[in-house]
């Protein structure tokens, strides 16, 4: 026990008075140059100013900040950051500020350290009289319930989220939906989520999404998207996120709607709104070095005059800037120092952004050292930018060690800044009138807040009601949601009734006919949850699938495919019909129909004049889910409808197309026939005129495919169709199409279909050697793809690469090692034996040895060729190429040396992104590939000749992840070393 507490009291209190007292004296200190020359760095949009309003030591590190009722800021400091680079323990300097106007002002003047020891917290979200903070491997709750500033509850609300990569990578930015949720983005990272407080919950296991937790009950569930460090919602409840050189993400579909097919096969949820990659340009005015200046692991990420490091989005709508302002969505690009501002437009189901200037920014500064990590609304109206100030901002795991030490981890690590940014003229009405809205504002109050002009009275209106939950607010949320000026007003209040248990009928049935597509499109979700215990909204929902705006008629096919009855299947059909062209209405249309495939074919069938290109692209996709998981009898029955239907043969062939490919992962259940697997579908009972249909058919198919007089999408059906017919059948017409002359995308879709075919005389007529030199990089990628796919076809490539037509460095290092370490003894000795100088040996060794090279007379036009001929098929350079692997667009701004690293070594250091997986099927298949998309029903890996396959999970027999780059190493051997050395030249050009 202390022998003297009064003492160490009363000194605890005067060192408190003594560090206000200093921190008082600070802000009210001329700026200092410092200060002024960051504020002087800065170039805004004309007609806007930005003031910094909090700086150090007030706040060091800001990662993220929130202002709850009381416009009191919570910072969140990573002061921590960056953590270990490789192991090591985790530091403990993270901390949690809260700023508060002592004077009225409207400006920050005292400091408490609200909470402290996190390692690397990078969220907060006020709830309750507390703030939820994100800080992997757990969600916290802390709460002041003693008035001192500093958090006396301390709890665990969630744990579990993976904390194993970088504290980049990690769970954060909570945010609140109207639905009442709290979402969180992935950080490009996994877990398996419990909460302490619900031991007996199993937990929520997943690998890369973002996900949602119910601030009442924890409940944690996974939704769809990937972002990483950027989460926003717009007046509407649509969500976007961002991750890196990927701006702006929109969320379209959720996997709970996806799940509800378990044959479905589509498994993507987000549309890229923005430009990306090499496409999303940035316009900086400082001299900053992004990391691939000089760091080669980000060869593939990161670009000088793009975006190399989206973080931070926020859709604005507050009354500081200007009119135009409202709906536009702002990103931080902290490597390249400045936020863009990018408006938002409708486009199909979701939207597009588009610049409003080029050559220059909203914000952009010619400090270096100007960090904008996240942006907040604020409770006057103005823009918030959260500065974490740092030298350097990048981590050093990305950093290959030898270039570590030539870094300033530290400096900076005892700055920060927040500024805002709101119009010239602009003033603040709080500094001498402070509002009465606050934590004591009555539920009359707080539901008049809901229409206010301003986005942050709105939202913090919005939570404080979540949170009392009175239903004495019902009465004046219901003349809200139907009488309110403003649309975003009339949405909050039905979330709102909605999370209450009061939302009514006839608030609802208004909703559905609002004038505005935003509150129509919340009020159809809404409708779901609502019909069941009033049946008579269903006729509604039926009715909004004939709405003007696609956008409805999408939202109303995610809704109705939960609900029953014939009018719904008959909806359904109507949406299909008008938009199946569109893969996010097909994919809500047919992720509700498992159930009713028959019923929803005749409703198809039934539609008066669908749109050609709709109906073909939804009978395949249909053709598929039958083939997948309809009864044998119910696919044989579809499949001698369609053969004996007259009228456009697109739909046809794509209906059995789409039939044969389903068909092709149940083949025990169909039994098989010699003459190829759409013979087997008809049955060996078929009738004489079904088989004489078929091989009429078939016939057409050959016909149509060589005919370049025919559409090249009808060629592309009619030759994948092929595929599932037999070599002897196809070999004339597939020959026929193997040159030059056909259309890319129609020689992809052959080699696919030799593929498929699975026989060797296949493999031989790929790697014949007059054919093999003709391939452009892009179908040579294709051949080589499929010759190490199929066991028959691996004798043919063993073959090819000692004939010295084929080169095995061409070969992926993933794909020669596991052919290295195949379970046929006699494919893995003749790969050791291809293979072994290859996969021996030090490739440092060989970098070493071709760094001699570099600057030695090179030709940047001799370059392009090499790069034609050896990368263009897997990599987009200058906007040509494929998307196999990185863009290098913009990689001139590399060393040449770090240039060749990855190209010589590209194993060397791989992106998990990029890393090749390996899947075997149970039906004996094999995909090699880096993962797309997935949910829990199926996943999406890109092969190495740029297709994208879907796999069911139920049909994966082995999944491996190599951790090798999907590009082959041994490239060297393939040319000569002018050749590298002009390659590298023209990467260098950049032009």
């Amino acid at each position: 026990m202390n022998k003297y507490p009064n003492k160490v009291l009363r000194i605890s209190g005067l060192l408190l008075i003594l560090c206000t007292i200093t921190i008082l004296a600070w802000q009210n200190e001329p700026r200092s140059p410092r200060l002024k020359k960051a504020l002087d760095s800065f170039k805004v949009e004309p007609g806007m100013r930005i003031e910094l309003m909090v700086s150090e030591p007030l706040v060091i590190d800001p990662v993220a900040i929130a202002f709850d009722e009381n416009r009191q800021m919570y910072v969140v400091e990573d002061r921590g950051y960056p953590d270990p680079a490789e192991g090591g323990l985790p530091t403990k300097l993270g901390r949690i500020a809260l700023l508060k106007d002592m004077n009225g002002d409207g400006k920050y003047d005292k400091r408490t350290e609200f909470a402290t020891g996190l390692t690397y917290p990078n969220g907060v979200l006020p709830w309750k009289g507390g703030v939820f903070i994100t800080c992997s491997p757990d969600i916290f709750y802390f709460k002041d319930t003693d008035g001192d500033g500093i958090a006396d509850v301390k709890k665990v609300a969630l744990t579990g989220f993976f904390a194993t990569q970088t504290a980049q990578i990690r769970m954060a930015y909570p945010t609140l939906g109207l639905d009442g949720w709290i979402y969180v983005t992935a950080g490009l990272n996994g877990g398996n989520i419990t909460s302490p407080e619900h031991p007996e919950r199993p937990a929520v296991s997943y690998t890369q999404a973002d996900g949602r937790f119910n601030p009442e009950t924890l409940e944690f569930q996974i939704t769809g998207g990937k972002s990483q460090f950027g989460l926003t919602f717009d007046s509407y409840g649509r969500r976007f996120g961002s991750s890196n050189r990927h701006p702006v993400m929109n969320m379209v579909i959720e996997p709970w709607h996806l799940k509800r097919n378990s044959n479905l096969l589509f498994n993507e949820s987000v549309q890229n709104v923005s430009k990306v990659e090499a496409e999303a340009v940035v316009y900086p005015i400082s001299r900053s070095v992004t990391s691939a200046d000089f760091i080669p692991k980000l060869i593939g990420r990161s670009h000088a005059g793009t975006f190399t490091a989206a973080s931070g989005l926020l859709v604005y709508n507050g009354t500081a800037l200007s009119p135009a302002h409202l709906g536009n969505i702002f990103i931080c690009e902290s490597a390249q120092n400045l936020v863009q501002r990018q408006i938002v437009k409708p486009e199909g189901v979701s939207f597009r952004t588009e610049l409003p200037y080029t050559e220059r920014e909203f914000v952009s500064s010619t400090d270096e050292w100007f960090r904008p990590v996240s942006l907040q609304n604020g409770p006057e109206g103005g823009l918030y930018i959260v500065d974490m100030h740092r030298k350097v901002i990048d981590h050093p795991a990305y950093v290959p060690e030898e270039a570590r030490g030539g870094l300033d981890w530290e400096s900076g690590k005892t700055d920060g800044r927040i500024y805002r940014v709101v119009r010239e003229g602009f003033k603040d009405r709080y500094a001498n009138n402070r509002p009465k809205f606050s934590s004591r504002s009555s539920v009359t109050q707080l539901v008049t807040a809901l229409s206010s002009a301003e986005e942050w009275d709105r939202s913090t209106a919005h939570r404080l009601l979540l949170e009392r939950r009175e239903m004495a607010s019902a009465p004046l949320l219901r003349k809200t949601a139907t009488e309110s000026s403003r649309p975003e007003s009339r949405t909050r209040a039905l979330w709102l009734l909605h999370s209450l248990g009061a939302l009514d009928i006839t608030t609802e049935k208004k909703a559905l006919i609002d004038k505005v597509l935003g509150v129509r499109e919340q009020a159809v979700l809404l409708a779901e949850r609502l019909s069941r215990q009033h049946p008579e909204l269903v006729q509604a929902l039926v009715l909004a699938a004939g709405d003007e705006a696609i956008r409805i008629r999408f939202t109303s096919a995610l809704v109705l495919g939960s609900l029953d009855g014939a009018s719904v299947v008959q909806a359904l059909a109507k949406v299909a019909a008008k938009d199946g062209a569109d893969q996010w209405v097909r994919a809500a249309v047919l992720s509700g129909i498992e159930k009713r495939m028959p019923a929803f074919l005749t409703a198809l069938r039934e539609q008066a004049n669908p749109n050609p290109a709709a109906f073909a692209s939804v009978m395949q996709d249909l053709g598929r889910l039958y083939g997948t998981g309809g009864s044998v009898a119910d696919s044989r029955n579809l499949f001698q409808e369609v053969l004996s239907s007259p009228g456009n043969p697109e739909w046809r062939i794509a209906t059995i197309l789409g039939l044969a490919d389903g068909v092709s992962r149940r083949v025990n259940e169909f039994g098989t026939s010699p003459k190829g697997l759409v013979f087997a579908i008809q049955g060996e009972n078929a009738s004489n005129s079904v088989r004489t249909s078929l091989d009429n058919f078939v016939d057409r198919l050959s016909s149509i495919a060589g005919n370049p007089a025919e559409s090249t999408r009808l060629r592309v059906l009619a030759t994948s169709l092929l595929g599932f017919t037999n070599y002897d059948q196809a070999q004339a017409a597939l020959q026929k199409l193997l040159a030059p002359s056909s259309p890319p995308e129609l020689l992809k879709v052959v080699v696919a279909s030799l593929t498929r075919l699975n026989d060797a005389r296949g493999a031989l007529l790929l790697t014949e050697k007059q054919a093999w030199s003709s391939y452009t990089p892009s179908l040579k990628a294709a051949v080589i793809g499929s010759l190490v796919s199929k066991p028959a076809f691996a004798n043919e490539l063993f073959a090819a690469i000692e004939k010295g037509t084929i080169q095995g460095a061409e070969i992926s290092s993933g794909d020669r090692v596991r052919l290295m370490k195949d379970k046929d003894p006699k494919i893995s000795e003749r790969a050791t034996i291809l293979f072994k100088e290859l996969e021996g040996g030090d490739r440092m060794n060989v970098y070493q040895e071709y760094r001699k090279i570099i600057g030695v007379n090179p030709n940047a036009i001799a370059g392009k060729a090499a790069y034609q001929r050896y990368c263009s098929a897997c990599h987009t350079y200058l906007g040509q190429g494929g998307k196999v692997g990185p863009d290098l667009s913009g990689v001139k701004n590399q060393p040449a040396e770090a240039l060749l690293l990855h190209i010589v070594v590209p194993n060397y250091e791989v992106l998990p992104a990029y890393q090749t997986v390996m899947i075997g099927t149970k039906d004996g298949r094999s995909f090699s590939g880096r993962i797309m998309s997935e949910t829990e029903n199926s996943m999406t890996i890109r092969t190495a000749f740029g297709t994208d396959e879907s796999i069911l999970r139920r049909d994966i027999a082995t999944l491996t992840n190599s951790g090798f780059s999907l590009m082959p190493d041994g490239l060297e051997q393939s040319m000569s070393k002018q050749d590298m050395a002009n390659l590298v030249a023209y990467l260098k050009a950049g032009k």
